[in-house]
């Protein structure tokens, strides 16, 4: 199948494009940095030279592709003071392009990535794709692009996926500089579920989705066991050696999620079936 990516050198697509190329696809990537054109150049990547957010730039890659997976984000390092300008653009006037584009093609299959943070705090229960979807307002643009995705004429699937961790993500060396230095805190509801999903995982489940997911599905991409951060960053801290986290007086949103129906209709299982196993010190 002849395949597009766009996000290709995000820590997703990193993972996602040896497995394509691994199982016989022909893989194209939207690139904008002569840096990102060479360097997957060497993998034998078709390139395209584009961006999302400029749509006369991306017919060319489009065009005779069978599928195109949407795997751009801009995700500012600082997820409570950074700007989410772009991210925000991506999710709503890149999708739109890319949509566009795409019909216009006639590519029959579309991925979306999202994110399960879409569902909000669902308390102790343990939600499945079929939860409404409450989102705050700094994640609205999700909600917008998966809206766009939704109301498309192509074969789409989004894929919300949990809190990524693992290889090129950050967020364990996060975690644990913060354990280090004693400001790794865990919030006042110290039984909050998060759900977290190995960025390996995460690759896998894109490529399955691509290859086999049926035309208007959604499926929730985490490990199998939703973890509370009491219990998680205790682990984390206990790992390194570091004191145990106080606990705060701030209360964080508490979702955990179901992975049943991607594991029933794509046969995805988890390499790294919770964070005991995927947090490698």
């Amino acid at each position: 199948m002849k395949i597009l990516i766009v996000g290709a050198t995000g820590v997703v697509g990193r993972h996602v494009i040896p497995r394509l190329l691994e199982r016989g696809h022909e893989v194209r990537a939207l690139v904008r940095t002569r840096d990102q054109a060479t360097q997957l150049q060497r993998l034998d990547v078709q390139v395209y030279s584009g961006d999302i957010l400029v749509s006369d730039t991306l017919s060319p890659a489009v065009s005779g592709a069978e599928c195109v997976i949407h795997l751009a984000t801009a995700i500012p390092r600082n997820l409570d003071r950074g700007d989410w300008t772009m991210n925000d653009r991506i999710r709503r006037e890149g999708t739109r392009n890319l949509l566009v584009c795409a019909a216009e093609s006639s590519t029959r299959r579309y991925i979306q990535q999202s994110i399960i943070m879409l569902y909000g705090d669902y308390g102790n229960t343990i939600v499945d794709e079929s939860a409404s979807l409450q989102p705050s307002p700094y994640i609205r643009s999700a909600f917008d692009m998966e809206q766009q995705v939704r109301e498309s004429n192509i074969e789409w699937c989004i894929l919300r996926g949990g809190y990524f961790y693992g290889p090129s993500t950050g967020a364990e060396d996060a975690w644990r500089e913060l354990a280090r230095s004693a400001k790794l805190q865990i919030p006042a509801n110290s039984g909050a579920f998060v759900s977290l999903v190995h960025v390996i995982d995460m690759s896998r489940a894109v490529v399955a989705a691509a290859e086999e997911a049926k035309p208007g599905s959604i499926y929730n991409v985490v490990d199998d066991r939703p973890v509370s951060y009491g219990e998680l960053y205790n682990f984390l801290a206990r790992q390194i050696g570091a004191p145990d986290p106080e606990v705060n007086q701030i209360e964080a949103p508490s979702l955990g999620c179901s992975n049943n129906r991607i594991k029933a209709d794509l046969g995805w299982h988890p390499l790294f079936p919770s964070f005991r196993s995927g947090l490698v010190w």
